[in-house]
């Protein structure tokens, strides 16, 4: 399956006591991913008992992010674990060092609040960022899924309210 293949979620953000499928398509919206010549198609769903849409993206989109999940991941790699200075590695990646630098501190923030599958309390970013590549890429898709699933809104390098 492709990482941009549309997504089918599994359950209702808005009701997540509700086992059962209760919503339904509401068309969708099509959004720029990294490296392709076409805008995407992303599915919209709505739940009638919160009277909201919401929509599942891609396992390898993150949301308000034209870069794809794995690319964030490496430069998050290279940022945390190898340590790259960002001025510099924003010039190897053809980046704004402003960019770089506000990735930086959005994932810093971020990481210490995520919590990876039997992990208990916050880690350091380079620690968290280890053993989630340890993970293996088909586990980090499953994670990111289910993040995704729970919040439409979250993304690993930053907290976005509706």
């Amino acid at each position: 399956m492709s990482s941009l293949a549309p997504a089918e979620p599994t359950r209702c953000p808005y009701c997540p006591e509700r086992a059962e499928k209760h919503w339904s398509g509401w068309g969708r919206y099509h959004r720029w991913a990294e490296r392709r010549r076409r805008k995407i198609p992303v599915g919209r769903h709505r739940c009638p008992f919160a009277k909201r849409t919401f929509s599942l993206l891609p396992e390898g989109l993150l949301p308000y992010h034209y870069a794809r999940t794995a690319t964030i991941l490496g430069r998050l790699w290279k940022l945390f674990v190898e340590e790259a200075r960002a001025t510099v590695f924003a010039d190897l990646a053809h980046a704004a060092r402003t960019t770089i630098r506000r990735l930086k501190e959005d994932a810093a923030s971020v990481l210490r609040k995520l919590r990876l599958p039997g992990q208990e309390g916050a880690l350091a970013p380079a620690e968290f960022l280890k053993r989630l590549v340890a993970l293996g890429a088909e586990r980090i898709a499953e994670i990111f899924r289910a993040w995704k699933e729970l919040d439409p809104k979250h993304s690993i390098v930053g907290f976005y309210r509706r």
